[in-house]
């Protein structure tokens, strides 16, 4: 796992909103193709991390989020069997992995808020599938904790 920053998280969730942002200024379904091939460079978890410990709970969809610890960092792989949803974690967990677990624990939230901002999230998502990224978020937050 490579070793990242919390400004290497923070330089690439921005770069994503900023992609995001100008395809869909181009045409709305343009954001949710550009997020299905973010999604499928997702790295996929093994059927020994399918566990209860690494389910999203209150997704509509089956998601899972799986945590690996090297050290005091941390790196994730995970499934989700809906497109925009895998493409979102695919996002989360490219943002996040490799980071110390005391750092995304403790200093991602707010840049995360800002990227659903910029993004406008929850307005382009439905409620359920804006409340998967939160719930997958939170997972991560909770691995980051309970290994760190």
């Amino acid at each position: 796992m490579e070793p990242r920053t919390l400004e290497d998280a923070r330089a690439y969730l921005q770069a994503v909103a900023d992609e995001l942002n100008a395809t869909r200024e181009l045409d709305p379904l343009e954001g949710y193709r550009l997020l299905t091939d973010i999604g499928k460079q997702l790295p996929e978890i093994t059927d020994r991390d399918r566990t209860e410990a690494n389910f999203v709970h209150g997704c509509i969809s089956n998601v899972y989020v799986a945590a690996h610890r090297e050290g005091a960092r941390i790196g994730f792989t995970g499934s989700s069997d809906a497109h925009v949803v895998r493409g979102y974690l695919a996002v989360l967990v490219r943002a996040f992995s490799g980071l110390a677990c005391a750092d995304l624990a403790q200093g991602t939230r707010g840049m995360l808020e800002r990227f659903v901002q910029d993004t406008q999230l929850r307005a382009t998502l439905t409620p359920n599938r804006a409340n998967a990224f939160g719930n997958i978020y939170q997972l991560m937050v909770e691995h980051a904790t309970a290994v760190g």
